[in-house]
């Protein structure tokens, strides 16, 4: 079995992403990741979530900053600060890939990778 493929998709998302939240490995885990944007869900005061990372979504223009945009396309680890770090988001490139398909479970997926919220 793959640790990760190039489908958006919660059952494609990388395997070992749980180590980065502290969390055991588990399906369930790596479902939870795969597109989250619910505060303190893995990290108290923060939001972190996983997200397949395609072209479109790299050059979208609605993006709240620059500084916030994926490096690469691929799977991205995204944490967002809230209260007294509100507006700090961080992007880690997790997986590196230049053939990202699929467009994951949630449209609002596109926009969701730059919130600052």
């Amino acid at each position: 079995m793959a640790l990760w493929s190039n489908i958006d998709a919660n059952t494609a998302a990388p395997k070992y992403v749980t180590n980065y939240l502290n969390v055991r490995q588990s399906t369930a885990n790596v479902n939870l990741a795969y597109g989250n944007t619910t505060t303190s869900a893995f990290i108290t005061g923060a939001n972190v979530g996983v997200f397949g990372v395609d072209t479109n979504e790299i050059a979208n223009t609605n993006a709240s900053s620059i500084a916030s945009r994926p490096a690469h396309t691929g799977w991205v680890l995204r944490t967002a600060g809230t209260g007294g770090r509100a507006g700090r988001v961080k992007t880690e490139v997790l997986v590196a890939m230049g053939s990202m398909t699929g467009d994951g479970g949630a449209v609002a997926n596109d926009n969701l990778v730059y919130a600052n919220t």
